[in-house]
Order: C-alpha cells, then sequence, then structure tokens
C-alpha cells in the first residue's frame, strides 16, 4: 500500500528535513522528490524519485538525460521533467562558477555589516569571531559565545583556536551589548588585552575588536 507524504511523520517529510538539517542532510531521492514536488496515482513523490534513480542508475545518469526521455516517463510528463532539466543544468552551472570574490574588510564599519545578519539573539550577549586571510578578505564569521543580558564569557584560546582552524591569518573580534551602550566595560578592555597578546604569540593579527549595540557600535581596539 503506497504512503502518501502527508501520512509520512512531519519531520520525516523531505521539505521538513530540507528545513531543519539542509540539503546536505538529504538523500538524493529526497531532493529529486523536492524537484518533482507531486508524485503520480498511487505513488508518492519519494517513491517516484527512486524509482527513477533506480531506472537509471544513479543521479549521474539521471542527469544527462535529455527533456524528451524524461518526459516521455510513465509518472514524469512534461511540466516534472522539464522541473528536473531545469535543476541539473543549474547545478552544472553552479558547480562551474567562479565564486565571487571575498569581502574585503578595511574599517570596522565593514566588520560590523560583516557580522550584524549572523546576531541571533538582540536580547542577549553574543560574541563572534570574524575571520580574515592575510590581506583581509573576510573567510568567515562563527559565533562563538552566547551569554546573558548583560555578560558573555569569552575564552582567548576559543578565539585563536577558531582562527587558526578556519585557516585565517587575521581576525576581529564583536561582540554585542542588548543595553544599547556601546561603550566598552573594564572586562571589555581586559579580553581585548588577552587576546592582542595571544595573537601575537602564534603569529596572527588582530584588526579590531568593536561592540555592537543596536544601530551603535565602538572599537576597543583600532
Amino acid at each position: 500500500m503506497t504512503v502518501s507524504i502527508a501520512q509520512i511523520a512531519q519531520r520525516d517529510r523531505p521539505r521538513e528535513r530540507l528545513d531543519r538539517l539542509g540539503a546536505r542532510a538529504l538523500t538524493d531521492a529526497e531532493l529529486v522528490a523536492l524537484v518533482l514536488r507531486s508524485g503520480a496515482p498511487g505513488r508518492n513523490a519519494l517513491e517516484v524519485a527512486h524509482d527513477l534513480l533506480a531506472e537509471h542508475g544513479g543521479l549521474g545518469s539521471l542527469g544527462e538525460k535529455d527533456l524528451r526521455h524524461l518526459a516521455a516517463m510513465h509518472a514524469v510528463g512534461a511540466a516534472k521533467a522539464s522541473s528536473l532539466v531545469a535543476a541539473f543544468e543549474l547545478g552544472r552551472r553552479a558547480a562551474g562558477a567562479e565564486p565571487p570574490p571575498a569581502l574585503r574588510i578595511r574599517d570596522a564599519g565593514d566588520i560590523v555589516a560583516a557580522v550584524r545578519r549572523s546576531i541571533t539573539d538582540p536580547a542577549r550577549e553574543e560574541s563572534f569571531v570574524v575571520v580574515l586571510n592575510a590581506s583581509h578578505r573576510l573567510l568567515r564569521v562563527e559565533l562563538i559565545t552566547k551569554g546573558t543580558e548583560s555578560r558573555c564569557l569569552l575564552d582567548a584560546k576559543d578565539v585563536i583556536a577558531t582562527v587558526l582552524r578556519s585557516g585565517g591569518s587575521a581576525f576581529a573580534l564583536v561582540h554585542t551589548h542588548p543595553s544599547a551602550d556601546a561603550s566598552p566595560s573594564p572586562e571589555d578592555l581586559a579580553v581585548t588585552r588577552a587576546l592582542a597578546d595571544a595573537a601575537e604569540v602564534v603569529g596572527l593579527e588582530m584588526v579590531d575588536h568593536v561592540i555592537l549595540a543596536g544601530p551603535k557600535w565602538s572599537c576597543v581596539r583600532s
């Protein structure tokens, strides 16, 4: 007896798994099912996807089929075939595309712009490491600690380890102040000194330490 997608536990459906876990966690069949969007009489989209992959010997072979071939297959048709061909072609183009140049960090304003989109909880202090290469181009922004409304414990070793693990040569530290006061506290000054000393020991460049408080920001070290 065929089980419809609606009868599958909600957290186990392809779309919900995509939302919860990300595309990399999905199987080939689940991704194909999402492109198909619907199944056929007596079979849900996931079953049709499994059948397509089995019949063609996997994703690579399926991706080489043209529109006419796929459209002629039972349970696929012209609309689903068009979606599949388009999806495979987008994948090929994305694989061959040149990645955009990484953002160049020139000043504290660039650091703030890079971090704002990563803030997850404005009501709590959060600390971020902005990892840069030797030319100060952005490699990644990583949340390293999340604290309370007024405090966020930070270990210099964690910051340095994050930068080294990410292949960085330089970095900036950013942390938020939910109080809307961007003034550095004595603890902020102490953390900055400790980080600058630790960075120098391992040959990293500490570019800045920025405090972000709503629309306001200030530099502890510039």
